[in-house]
């Protein structure tokens, strides 16, 4: 590593700021804008350059002080104004959006977060340490070998569930199990009416838990995940003790979802991004809703279809859509468990408003060549990475206009937020 002190000039599209130093671009976390810093370089080629800050020589007025010590690892974002915050997302989602399509897309609003802190639903706690004396920790960004110790959780999550999962290290501790026993712990939280279930992803099938009825603490899993792999993947159920789902009312409709299911991580602009899309629909004969999870998106539109069908490719997360519309007494709605590019052709054919929601990585090809044979009169496109949804977008343009955008920033403190794009056929 050598040190070097520049002056950088914006932030970029990963939420790095970035400077020039002997005619090389250097990207750096956790210095903002017009501010001059001392940095490592610890990543170098010819034209670009990683660095890691050790030091703000001259501060910018927009910086306010981190709540944490390791925000680097969780919200880089935690030294930057929140308004500033916005303002910045919003400009980078525009500047991405046109990078990717060439064609300048207007956000019509940007929905700011009611709270900066312990908005999350869902916590994931690594392990460091000693036997006996374990803590928790995040690795750290750009190097997973080092780890920051949390000794009292992150501030993203909840007070209630840092003071849940610290009850869990306790009995960890006091059974000397080590990190060559333990992989993560995963806690999922649902802010309305409130419930929390924990997950303990071990290295060993032979660990004998106590009676884990835990205060705050609606369930509770052991679960093996094969040491070989360094996620936290379910390979088998050792133990569990209450349930294995929480429950979250939304718009008025209550969704349940398993631990291990995918489910969004702010539930109040969760709720905002919902009614824009309800905005954004109409009285038609068919919905369907692509990468659909446990059901929201399309049981909050039930009312305005025939029919609805809700594509999702984890079993579990189907399993639950399905008995999320059993449960809200949704007749119209079907559930298929398939990948989205996998799906019978004849399931898109006559559909009104299709809904898409897929994973940062976008729409699979064959998805997008479908969506441009059968053409359905709108589109609907929500997600959490601009590039790819820009990327996409470029294709809807040929045969679509954009009625509406707005973002969401549904992860404060973090460089990320959503987007929504609303395409009308021409």
């Amino acid at each position: 590593m050598r040190e070097i002190t520049l002056e950088f000039k914006k932030i970029v599209g990963e939420g790095k700021a970035l400077g020039r130093s002997e005619g090389k671009v250097v990207f750096c976390y956790g210095v903002l804008p017009e501010e001059t810093a001392r940095v490592n370089i610890t990543f170098e080629k010819k034209n670009f350059a990683e660095a890691e800050l050790i030091e703000i020589i001259k501060p910018s007025p927009k910086r306010v002080a981190p709540r944490e010590d390791h925000y680097l690892s969780c919200s880089p974002w935690q030294v930057m104004d929140y308004a500033f915050q916005c303002e910045t997302k919003k400009g980078l989602i525009e500047d991405l959006l046109y990078q990717t399509t060439k064609e300048t897309i207007r956000l019509d609003k940007f929905y700011a977060a009611k709270e900066a802190f312990g908005y999350r639903t869902k916590i994931e706690y690594s392990f460091t340490g000693e036997p006996g004396a374990l803590s928790f920790a995040f690795h750290k960004r750009g190097n997973y070998r080092e780890k920051y110790l949390l000794p009292e959780g992150c501030a993203l999550i909840s007070p209630g569930t840092n003071a849940c999962a610290l009850r869990v290290l306790k009995i960890l501790n006091d059974l000397k199990l080590s990190t060559a026993d333990l992989k993560t712990l995963i806690i999922r939280e649902a802010k309305n009416p409130g419930s929390r279930v924990a997950a303990l992803y071990m290295k060993r099938q032979d660990i004998v838990l106590p009676e884990m009825n835990i205060e705050g603490l609606d369930g509770f899993l052991a679960i093996y995940s094969n040491p070989i792999s360094s996620t936290s993947q379910v390979d088998g159920i050792v133990n569990s003790w209450g349930n294995d789902f929480v429950t979250e009312e939304l718009l008025g409709t209550k969704f349940s979802y398993g631990f291990d299911c995918f489910f969004q991580n702010n539930m109040d602009l969760f709720a905002e991004a919902l009614r824009e899309i309800r905005d954004a629909s109409f009285k038609c004969g068919k919905i369907v809703d692509l990468y659909s999870g446990v059901g929201v998106i399309g049981l909050t539109l039930r009312d305005l279809a025939d029919k609805v069908y809700a594509v999702e490719s984890s079993a579990n997360s189907a399993k639950y859509a399905a008995l999320n519309a059993s449960a809200n007494k949704a007749y119209n709605f079907e559930m298929v468990c398939s990948l989205s590019e996998k799906t019978e052709e004849g399931l898109f054919d006559g559909t009104d408003i299709l809904v898409l929601d897929p994973p940062r990585a976008g729409l699979h090809g064959k998805v997008i060549k479908q969506i441009m044979e059968i053409l359905p009169q709108r589109i609907i496109y929500l997600s959490c990475n601009p590039i790819t949804q820009g990327r996409d977008a470029a294709f809807f343009m040929e045969k679509y206009k954009i009625i509406r955008a707005a973002g969401f920033d549904f992860y404060p403190n973090t460089p990320h937020a959503e987007t929504l794009l609303v395409f009308e056929r021409e």
